[in-house]
Parts: C-alpha cells; structure tokens; sequence
C-alpha cells in the first residue's frame, strides 16, 4: 500500500487537451487536438504515493499525421538479476514494440526508460530496447525495481507507446545471522526449576531472503555455558548441559535440575545461529538465577550470653544478635523475636531486617531482689518469610545498690543504765539488713558524731553497741545516740536506727554550796552576830547533782577541832539549810580572813559526805590614820630623750586598805 501511486497533471495542459489515469499514469487526449493552433504542450506531472512525491516534465509534439502511438507486445516485462554480480552491464531483459501506423518505419522506434534507477543503476538500449543493470545491486537494499519504459516512433520525435517494467533481485547468501542485543541478551530462571523450564528467548535475524531458498532459514545450538560467578575470580567453564536450545525457535530451557543460585547466581551462553547457506552468527546470554527461599536463617553465634545491670533504663541495649541467609532481596530479610523465658515481656527485638542482625532491648525496669529476675533464659527466633531458626540467650541480671539498710525496729529504747557501769560493758545488738546482694549487701556500722561528740560509745562490726569511756549521768541523764548502718555499694546507701539509753544515778556526787558565798564580818563589831552569807540571805543552802533520792536532806556540821571555836559557830536548822555565828569582834589588821571548812552530808545509800571551805573575810574600817612615806624610782633615758611613762603608784602606808584614797601635788608641779 505503501508503493500504490497516484499521478497528476499540475500545469501546462492549455486547454484541458490532456488528462491521465490517476492509477497508472497513462497521459490521454481529452480533447481534439489542432495542430495549426497548438503543435507543442509541456505539462508538469505529480506522482505521489500519500507521503512523498516527486514531479517531472511530458513534453507532447502534435504532428500533422502519425495518428498511432506504437504498441508493446505485452502490457509488462518481468525480469530479474542476480545481487552481487559483478562483470556490469549486466543483461537483464528486452522490451519490443512496433508501430500500427500504415507504412511506419519499424526501425525509427526509440525506447527509453524512466523511474528512480533509470540511467544509474539500470540503463536500456533505445534502439534494441535491451535493459541492463550497470551497477552490483544488493537485494538486501532494495528487492524489486519498477520502471516504465517509453517507445516513441519517427526516431524519438512522433508518438509514444509505454510498458511496466519490473525487475526482482535474486538472494544470494551473503550475510550472517546477527542477534538483536548486540553486548548481552538477558533472561532469568528461579532457582529449582524443573526440566524444560523455558527461561528465554534467543531469536536472530537474517537480511537475506526468507521467501525464496535456505539462505535466512535458521538453526541453533549453545556452544558454550560459562559459570559468571565464578569466572569473575577466574572459575572454570561449567557443564554445558544445564541448558539446552530448540535448534528451530531458539528457545533456551532449562536442561538439567538442580540450579542453586547460592552455588551459581548466572551463567553466560554462547549461541550460534546458522543459516541454511551455513553462515553462522554467535550470541552471548546471561541468564540470572533468580532466588527462591530454600535456605532458613541461621544464627553465627552458637551461644548467646549477656549481662545487664538492674538500673538500666527501658530501651537500653542488652546485646546485638547477627544471623545469615544464603537466600537473597526479600527472602534474606530477617525478623528477629523473642519467644520463649519472657513471661513479664521484660525484653524486645528490634530487627535491621536489610543488614540480618536484631538488638535486643530492655523494655520494663528490672529489680534483681525478686528472684525471678535475677537470670533469664530467653530463647530468640529468627525468620524470613518461610523458615526460622531458634537461639538461646542466657541473661544475667547484676545487682545494683537501690536498696539501703534498714533496722527492724529503728528505734530502740534500752532499760536504765547505771552511770557508773564499766568501760567495755554491751549495752545492746543492733542489726540492719540489706535486700541487695554481694557486696551491696555487706554492711559497716557507725555512730554518728552528732549524737555521741564525746566519744562514750562504741559499735563494732557485729553490731554490739559498747560503753567505750566513763558515763556520767550529771552531764547526761539521756543518751540519744544515732547508730548508721553504710552498705559497700557504689555509691554507699546508709540506714540509721535511734537507740535511746537513760542512765540510771549513783551517788556519785556530795552536796555543794548552793551559790558562791562570799560572807563579811566587818571588824570592831561585837559578838555574837549572825552571817549574811550573801546580800539576800543569812542560811548557808546546799545543792546535789545527784538525783532527788541521793540529795536532800543535807546535813551541816564543822570538823571536830573547829565545834568549840570562839570564832564562828555553825548551826544546822535540819531543813537543808544550816546558820553561821560570828561569836567574837574581829581586827582585820590581824587577820583579814578565815577558812572554815563546812562538812555536808546527802541522804543517799550510802551517805555522800564532802567538805567545802567557806571563805569569811573581815571587813574593813578606817581606824587607822596613814602615814608618811617615799619612794624612789630610778629611771633611764636614751640621749636625754625619754616618752611619757608610768612611774608606778605613789606609796602611802596605811594599816587600813579598804579605804578610799585620793591624790594631789602638794606645791609646785615639776613638769
């Protein structure tokens, strides 16, 4: 359809003499002609196929007579010529016609020929209308010439007659089957494919002619199957039977069972095609094993163990888990679980499904104290879409300190202590207990500093609290001490227990002055007089340190030597207090003071008897006038210079001391 032509008369047709067969192309008369009025007409004339055209010139002579056109034998010549030949012109076909006018001289018949070829690859003999190919034609670039070839009478100048002319080109085989992909057909087979699997396509093509004779029928054969895998690392050619080829459609199969594409992922064929003029062409293919999930995931670590502290925090990483799959894309992607020994869900998996390995996570808080999770024996499953295999992880659970020492009681209130107990002396066992393990249960006990400053007690490591140093409970009727209990951990926890140990009293103490007396008798007063003790009161009172039952009643009393003094004389009231009498007049100018010792009794069992001197100081009076005196004073100075200095008090004998004294120059003062 493509080479169907239409034909035109564009321009030159004065008239409208002329017309042409749209189909074929024969120009007509379709009006009378007149020679006389026109003897030449030039027209312009179209052949177009729908896409492409192409124009050329008709020139008509009108003469005066020869009213035929001469007349082929036949309407159209078929010729043919062989390709490749060498040896041009080579004689292909000859075209004859004769003249029907009367007369007409048979011999003034002159042929041309006309269409794409004419005068290049073919030419004609316009006398003998012989018709000859004068170029090596190439079937493959064009099978079939058509022309039209002209036969016009009175020596190419009167009417003219026309033929079809078409020429076929023999095949010879002159070329080889080629392949469509020319570096590397490729196809593909899943890996355990049965016999006769078809895995691809291996078609070549052939430019000689198929229609006629055997050169562009084809065969095929594989004459080589290479291991790509291995051949990139210098492997050796494998069987050739894995594959085989239908020798007429060029179908590869699969030839024997068995492919693994964890052992071999491609091959390489070599096939040849040939042609039945045996020229032979070679393509490469490369077939792809394509991965089928024959293999379960295996895990690379054999045993699994980890161990992880109870103060993790949830999501902390407890370990990392690797597994491989000798399968390949989405049948090597691994998901990793725990399936077994996580009652609580305590644990979980994350899956790096492309890079075959999986975290396990904390996923609660862990307390190592409840003894069910102290270790777990978790089992770990790994699987790709079809397989999976199983791993045991044996998770040890360390101990942290979060657990401080606690006393049961924490507080402990002892029985009454007597003061006076022994330096060494256990007052009490104290012991604390700690839920952590190890060494984060192993406990040192202490006192605290705050509550024992003194030093009074002691702990040792068993926990017995001890007296370490003399007790007094005058200075401290109530221990309260503090006793701390420090685990081993990092960092240390501490718990502390309030042991509260009253001491009982021993009469350990006698009776004291209530205040510090200080009595005064001034001299040349007569006797007897009572004692002002102080200046608010005459009775000489008493005080104990001792409990109430070690105190009052006191009793007063002077040693034996003093009872029958003319001096003073004590009297006890035996109510706790006693009385003292200056019995004579004192001169302080004899004696200024007395020392009577005062002997003081409390009601305890037994008895405290103590004696404490009281001091009883002779008051003064002026009865006595002052003298004169003098002193002497020696003194340095350095070079004349001497600062201003204390020379010392001036001396003025007076028997009286209590005396206000006042001083003055007397005359002239020396500067």
């Amino acid at each position: 359809g493509n080479a169907k032509l239409r034909y035109q008369i564009t321009s030159g047709n004065t008239g409208g003499v002329f017309d042409v067969e749209p189909e074929v192309g024969a120009i007509f008369i379709a009006q009378p002609l007149d020679y006389e009025q026109n003897k030449r007409y030039k027209l312009h004339v179209l052949a177009s196929d729908g896409k492409w055209e192409d124009y050329t010139t008709v020139t008509v002579n009108v003469v005066n007579k020869n009213d035929e056109a001469p007349v082929f034998t036949v309407n159209e010549y078929y010729g043919s010529v062989t390709e490749e030949l060498d040896g041009s012109p080579v004689f292909v076909l000859q075209v004859t016609a004769s003249d029907p006018d009367k007369d007409a001289d048979q011999e003034a018949l002159r042929y041309s020929l006309h269409g794409q070829g004419a005068e290049s690859e073919f030419i004609i003999d316009e006398v003998t209308g012989k018709i000859y190919a004068q170029r090596t034609l190439d079937r493959e670039e064009r099978a079939v010439w058509r022309f039209v070839v002209l036969a016009t009478d009175e020596g190419g100048e009167g009417l003219t007659g026309f033929t079809d002319v078409i020429i076929n080109v023999w095949d010879i085989n002159d070329n080889a089957p080629i392949f469509p992909c020319p570096l590397s057909c490729h196809g593909d087979v899943s890996e355990n494919s049965v016999i006769g699997t078809s895995v691809m396509e291996m078609t070549a093509t052939d430019l000689d002619d198929s229609a006629v004779g055997q050169n562009a029928v084809l065969s095929y054969r594989i004459v080589g199957i290479l291991d790509v895998t291995n051949s990139k690392q210098g492997g050796l050619a494998a069987f050739s039977e894995m594959f085989s080829i239908n020798p007429t459609t060029g179908t590869i199969t699969v030839g024997l069972g068995g492919l693994d594409r964890e052992q071999i992922e491609s091959y390489l064929l070599v096939v040849e095609a040939r042609d039945g003029g045996g020229m032979t062409g070679t393509g490469t293919a490369t077939i792809q094993v394509k991965d089928v999930n024959d293999h379960a995931p295996r895990f690379i670590d054999h045993s699994c163990q980890a161990r992880i502290s109870e103060n993790a925090e949830p999501n902390a990483e407890v370990l990392e888990l690797a597994a491989e799959d000798r399968d390949t894309g989405e049948n090597a992607q691994l998901t990793f679980s725990v399936v077994a020994g996580d009652q609580e869900q305590k644990f979980y998996m994350v899956s790096h499904k492309q890079e075959q390995h999986g975290v396990l996570r904390l996923k609660k808080r862990l307390d190592y104290e409840r003894h069910s999770e102290q270790k777990f024996n978790l089992t770990v499953k790994v699987e790709d879409l079809d397989f999976s295999s199983f791993l045991h992880c044996m998770i040890e659970v360390e101990d942290y300190n979060d657990h401080a020492p606690v006393f049961i009681p924490h507080f402990l209130s002892l029985a009454p202590l007597p003061e006076d107990v022994s330096v060494g002396t256990s007052v009490a066992r104290l012991v604390a207990s700690d839920s952590d393990s190890g060494q984060n249960r192993d406990i040192t006990y202490s006192l605290s500093e705050d509550s024992d400053t003194e030093g009074l007690f002691t702990i040792d490591q068993s926990g017995v609290l001890s007296v370490a140093r003399p007790l007094d409970r005058e200075k401290t009727a109530q221990h309260q001490l503090v006793v701390i209990a420090t685990d081993h951990g990092i960092p240390a926890l501490t718990g502390s227990a309030t042991v509260q140990l009253p001491l009982l009293d021993v009469n350990d103490n006698g009776p004291e002055f209530e205040a510090a007396y200080s009595p005064v008798v001034f001299e040349n007063v007569a006797g007897p007089q009572v004692v002002r003790l102080n200046q608010t009161s005459t009775l000489l009172r008493a005080m104990d340190r001792d409990s109430p039952e070690n105190g009052l009643p006191f009793h007063f009393t002077v040693p034996p030597e003093y009872r029958y003094s003319n001096d003073f004389y004590l009297q006890d009231n035996l109510n706790g207090s006693a009385t003292l009498t200056a019995l004579r007049t004192f001169d302080r100018e004899r004696q200024k003071e007395f020392l009577l010792p005062i002997v003081m009794s409390d009601s305890g069992h037994p008895a405290k008897t103590v004696t404490s001197t009281l001091t009883v100081t002779i008051g003064d009076q002026n009865d006595h006038a002052h003298v004169a005196g003098e002193k002497h004073i020696s003194i340095n100075s350095h070079r004349g210079r001497m600062p201003t200095t204390v020379l010392g008090k001036v001396y003025a004998p007076d028997p009286d001391d209590w005396d206000n004294k006042t001083y003055v120059f007397e005359g002239h003062m020396p500067r």
